[in-house]
């Protein structure tokens, strides 16, 4: 059987998978600095909790400066890199959801984090999928270069 993978073509339907990437870098920078700002006031101001966020968004900073390096430099391992700790993210995401809707009872909150948990999950494909180009690019070059037997 055919190892089928759901790969998208285009970034919202318009938009190259590199473009789109790139939009997707972007974003997580923007935010990731937004929430650093955040972590730092929430440190100022004494809360327990601004240490952790603080970590957690220096590191969501430095990976989305790792996503645009290695979009930059077509590296599909920075990429992957990216997708495999958004991934994991994503699954802590999703337990909160869970938690929050049997601890809690917000149904509100657990609703919010599932719809940024699909957000995320399709920012996750194109970016995958933008890294398996450049794999398989860098396949067919090589498949080029190498002669085949008869032709030697």
């Amino acid at each position: 059987m055919e190892n089928k993978k759901f790969v998208p073509k285009r970034f919202c339907g318009c938009i190259s998978l590199r473009t789109g990437t790139i939009i997707i870098a972007v974003l997580s920078l923007l935010f990731g600095l937004g929430n650093v700002g955040f972590s730092i006031y929430l440190v100022v101001e004494g809360a327990s909790e601004g240490w952790v966020d603080l970590v957690i968004n220096v590191a969501t900073v430095i990976l989305a400066i790792a996503l645009i390096h290695g979009i930059r430099i077509k590296s599909a391992k920075l990429v992957m890199v990216w997708v495999w700790l958004m991934a994991l993210s994503i699954a802590l995401n999703i337990t909160m959801g869970i938690v929050f809707i049997f601890i809690t009872a917000s149904i509100i909150a657990a609703f919010i984090l599932f719809v940024m948990s699909a957000l995320q999950i399709y920012f996750l494909l194109v970016v995958r999928s933008y890294a398996l180009t450049i794999i398989h690019a860098d396949t067919l070059m090589i498949s080029n270069d190498i002669p085949l037997q008869n032709e030697v």
